[in-house]
């Protein structure tokens, strides 16, 4: 089956708490669909250790090629000052789906260089958040989802935040390593652990 004429702009929203190798999937499905790709991530309240610093290393490590834009209330003010916009806050994980459609919308038209013509997910609700991006965009926005069959065995973000060792497979090197905050190395003399010291280093 031949692959959909690439899109000028793509989008991928996601929290990324952490990012894994389920979401860079998606990410890459997207890249591989459109011409320029914008991923946006923020979590209001968020989680503990995942703050937007985090989340954007692992996204611009993983996805150079993409705009990446991780957000939190911070970070937000400051585009609205730099944009000349008055201040706002992040709409909350558990407010409602239009509100955070439009919050979505908002940023394409004000701070992120306009609409995009597809969203990329892997869940059924991208038909609702593309009709939704188009009637604040006043053109097409198409949904292309992404079906996770490839997915099997890949651990969940609660899964992932609660023991980030057991489910490490789940992640990739970039992101793992974030986890990772003591290293021993055991042998007798003269095996090489000097050696192996200074190349992890």
């Amino acid at each position: 089956m031949p692959l959909p004429e690439r899109v000028e702009r793509g989008l991928v929203v996601g929290k990324f708490c952490p990012l894994h190798r389920g979401h860079e999937r998606l990410i890459d499905f997207a890249a591989s669909r459109c011409r320029a790709l914008l991923v946006i991530s923020w979590s209001q309240p968020g989680f503990a250790g995942y703050s937007a610093a985090r989340r954007e290393r692992w996204l611009r490590a993983r996805f150079p090629q993409a705009t990446i834009a991780v957000l939190d209330d911070a970070r937000l003010a400051a585009l609205c000052e730099q944009h000349g916009l008055p201040p706002r806050v992040l709409p909350r994980d558990d407010d409602s789906e239009q509100a955070q459609r439009d919050f979505t919308a908002w940023l394409c038209l004000h701070l992120f260089g306009g609409p995009v013509q597809a969203v990329f997910t892997g869940e059924d609700y991208g038909d609702g958040f593309a009709a939704a991006l188009a009637g604040h965009f006043n053109a097409p926005v198409q949904h292309q989802r992404l079906e996770r069959t490839c997915d099997v065995g890949q651990a969940s973000g609660t899964q992932l935040r609660a023991d980030p060792h057991t489910h490490r497979q789940s992640l990739s090197a970039e992101v793992y390593a974030a986890y990772v905050q003591r290293v021993a190395f055991i042998g007798g003399e003269s095996t090489g652990k000097t050696t192996l010291a200074r190349v992890l280093a």
